[in-house]
């Protein structure tokens, strides 16, 4: 079937962007990421739209279904689900990275910004002034 095979090209592409976008996050790269996210939003959209018409082409058949009635799929199908697999364990280590990422952020800015009682005069100093409105 032509969609499958136009899932597992869009799937691939994706996985070489999720590949770039490993590089791109080891290397503290945000402008490149920034584009990566707005070129995965193309992908998910394409996959979004082939998927559509896989259902339209189907209909209610599931996928298990499908395959027994037309064997010929069963490669192209195959290759689709290889595809899927390695894009989520690639996605699983960038999130893990944005993850890692985030983590250092708040441990440098832990570090830069003192606690909030380092810097005020905290509630007792407030407790014990007296304000005189009238003068």
């Amino acid at each position: 079937m032509e969609l499958i095979n136009q899932l597992t090209a869009t799937h691939m592409d994706l996985l070489e962007l999720a590949h770039e976008k490993k590089h791109v996050l080891i290397q503290n790269d945000m402008p490149r990421l920034s584009q990566i996210v707005k070129e995965e939003l193309v992908y998910l959209k394409r996959m979004e739209q082939l998927e559509q018409q896989r259902i339209e082409h189907m209909g209610a058949v599931t996928m298990t279904e499908w395959l027994q009635a037309h064997p010929e799929d069963v490669e192209a199908m195959r290759q689709l689900l290889q595809a899927i697999g390695k894009l989520k364990i690639i996605n699983e280590l960038n999130a893990d990275l944005l993850e890692q990422s985030l983590q250092y952020l708040n441990w440098h800015l832990e570090l830069l910004i003192p606690e909030a009682d380092d810097f005020t005069y905290g509630q007792s100093a407030l407790d014990r002034a007296h304000f005189n409105r009238n003068a």
